[in-house]
Formats: structure tokens, C-alpha cells, sequence
């Protein structure tokens, strides 16, 4: 594990209590096996409909409210993450409702305990780009842990999203949008006052260009690019409603990847 990604690791850790309270508080994980649309927008469920009895895997799956939406549909979930904490918190959950899931500690570049063509589906959703390093080994390890003519799934923050001030009058950038990163901060901050002294974390900012090309090079061809949503998210501070909130991209595993 680089550097990066190791400290991204602790730092989920160490603010894993504080994020699952907020889940425990909005109580969707309790639904969203039987309501999937609570984990899933329409735009994704298109494609997700149809999992029963298929082998998925939710990489960087964080709160697993869509391991828990794809349980409930009839996939075989394994849900992946960096963090123990979080994976330990969604596994009590699984057993509160009775989902069979199968949780895996791993970086998402480094999905060494998973077979090559193990899975019909690959899910990576949300925001969990922005703490890779490494967008093109990332999308090439999903693409291998695919079987052939699998789908590959990246439903993300939209990358136009990432580069404004946090300002509640108007939108100014803090970033350039082919400002990568990696950008640190310290994630102290948000434990609460449970960690004493800094807790740095690496965000790195990816283009749209960036997730076609990787994804395109992991031995994918592109099935669907979609842009989704106008709105503003309840935690977003800058005006920004009438840009896109989601990028969507679907590939399937073409026969020649490795």
C-alpha cells in the first residue's frame, strides 16, 4: 500500500465511529435491501436490475448501503474496502438483517485476494476515486477480477463538482479542473477531537477524460457515459445547482484483458 493510500486508510479509520453515527442516524441501511432506489439513483438501477443469482463486488463500498441494495436484489455481494472499521460496522449490520455478504479488507489497487473472472459485476460508486492515486491500476484490477463480458460500473461525484471554494454566494474555483492533486488535509478534524495531533489525507482529483481513458485501458469498451443529477447536495455549500452531480460510465470486460 503507497503512502497515500496508507494514510487515507487511517484516517478512514480513525473518523469511522463519527460517519457510521450519521448512518445509524438516517437509517436508510435498514431499507435499502428492499428499497433499493435509497442506495441506487434510476440511472444506475438500469443496469443493476437484473443481478440475481450474478457474483457482484462493491469496491470501496464505505456506509455498503449498495452492497446492501444488490444483496437485496439477489446478487452474491463481496464488498471491498480499505477501511476495518467500516467494513466491521456494515458486517454487524448484514447480520442485523440477515444478508449473506462477503467482506474484504483491500486496497482497491491491489485486489490480490480476489480471482481473476470471478465476478459478473464490478460497482464503484460515490466518492471513492478521489482517494486513489492510481486511477488506471484501479480501474485494471476491477476489469481482471471481471469475467468476460462482465459489466464494470463507475457511478462518481462528477469531477466538475471538486473544483469550487466551499462559498454559499457565489461560485469561485479553488482548483484548476486538471488540477489532480494529490491535495492534503488534515482529517483531524473531523474525529471530534478523538485524535490528538494531525491526520493527514490525499484527495486527487480525476477528470472525466481520465475515467473513460483508464477504463478503456483496463480492457473495458465503453457501453455508456451518462451525466446525472442538477441539484445540490445537502453538504455542498457552493451554489452549484445546475451542473451535473454524477458521472456514469459502463463497461463490459472485452475478451482480450488482462
Amino acid at each position: 500500500m503507497n503512502q497515500f493510500h496508507e494514510a487515507n486508510r487511517r484516517g478512514w479509520d480513525a473518523v469511522s465511529a463519527m460517519w457510521q453515527a450519521k448512518v445509524e442516524i438516517e437509517g436508510k441501511w435498514r431499507r435499502c435491501h428492499q428499497e433499493p432506489q435509497l442506495a441506487l439513483a434510476g440511472e444506475e438501477l438500469r443496469f443493476l436490475r437484473d443481478v440475481r443469482g450474478k457474483a457482484a463486488c462493491v469496491l470501496g463500498s464505505g456506509d455498503n448501503l449498495v452492497a446492501f441494495a444488490l444483496a437485496g436484489l439477489g446478487a452474491q455481494v463481496t464488498s471491498v474496502d480499505i477501511s476495518q472499521a467500516q467494513l466491521d460496522a456494515a458486517a454487524r449490520r448484514a447480520g442485523e438483517l440477515g444478508l449473506i455478504i462477503r467482506f474484504v479488507r483491500a486496497d482497491v489497487t491491489d485486489l490480490a485476494e480476489l480471482a481473476d473472472e470471478t465476478f459478473d459485476v464490478v460497482y464503484t460508486g460515490g466518492h471513492v476515486a478521489v482517494w486513489v492515486s492510481n486511477l488506471a491500476l484501479y480501474c485494471h484490477e476491477a476489469c481482471r477480477i471481471l469475467k468476460r463480458g462482465g459489466l464494470f460500473l463507475v457511478s462518481e461525484y462528477h469531477p466538475f463538482r471538486r473544483i469550487w471554494k466551499p462559498n454559499t454566494e457565489r461560485i469561485e474555483p479553488e482548483f484548476g479542473y486538471f488540477d489532480r492533486g494529490p491535495v492534503q488535509y488534515d482529517r483531524a478534524e473531523d474525529t471530534g477531537g478523538a485524535v490528538a495531533g494531525p491526520l493527514p489525507s490525499y484527495e486527487f482529483h480525476w477528470t472525466v477524460g481520465d475515467y473513460v481513458t483508464a477504463l478503456l485501458a483496463a480492457g473495458c469498451e465503453l457501453l455508456s457515459l451518462q451525466e446525472f443529477g442538477v441539484g445540490r447536495q445537502d453538504w455542498e455549500t457552493a451554489p452549484l445547482e445546475g451542473l451535473p452531480e454524477s458521472l456514469l460510465l459502463l463497461g463490459r470486460r472485452r475478451d482480450g484483458c488482462r
